[in-house]
């Protein structure tokens, strides 16, 4: 019987293994269960209290708010970083007119990855999320948050010289991913 696998283009042996892995897969919830199962196995994925802070690590390396709430959070939602990454860049400086925090619009995105296409329960999570980050920041503008008008070079400029996007912008940052951590969980 060997012999009838090993003429195939899969072996026996390799055709158990993929027969067994396949299985694992169905067993942990399919890939929906094994993204699930990183986000609490220690093991796989980064302790919950300690995202926030790598995300505010991630925006002082990249300077881009949406970005590094995205790479932090995607993966353990099933993107890998790259990609969450790719897609949150857009939303950056209050999506360059210095209107909604690319904290807060990144964490929008996370949301709508883990609780869409449900859009009643979606939009009660972003209600949430954002009169949160609003009531522990101040507002969720960016120019405002900011007190810069960020939708003007000028404004960016006068970000920079204040030295906003080193002081102000990664506390944003951490406290998008502190009320992520709650409601992720």
């Amino acid at each position: 019987m060997e012999e009838t696998f090993k003429s195939k283009e899969m072996s026996r042996r390799q055709m158990l293994k993929a027969t067994a892995a396949a299985g694992a897969l169905i067993a942990a919830g399919g890939i929906a269960g094994v993204a699930a199962a990183a986000e609490t196995t220690p093991a796989l994925a980064p302790k919950l209290a300690e995202r926030p802070e790598k995300a505010s690590k991630r925006f002082m390396a990249s300077m881009n708010c949406s970005q590094a709430i995205c790479e932090v959070y995607g993966p353990s939602l099933g993107l890998s970083a790259e990609v969450a990454g790719r897609i949150g860049t857009g939303f950056a400086g209050g999506m360059g007119l210095g209107s909604e925090c690319g904290a807060a619009t990144g964490a929008v995105a996370i949301l709508g990855l883990k609780y869409g296409p449900d859009t009643g329960k979606t939009m009660a999570k972003v209600g949430e999320f954002m009169v949160e980050f609003r009531k522990r920041c101040g507002d969720t503008s960016c120019s405002k948050l900011l007190k810069v008008d960020m939708g003007t070079p000028e404004g960016v400029k006068a970000a920079a010289d204040k030295g906003l996007f080193t002081t102000a912008c990664p506390g944003f940052v951490r406290t998008a991913g502190e009320i992520l951590e709650k409601m992720l969980a």
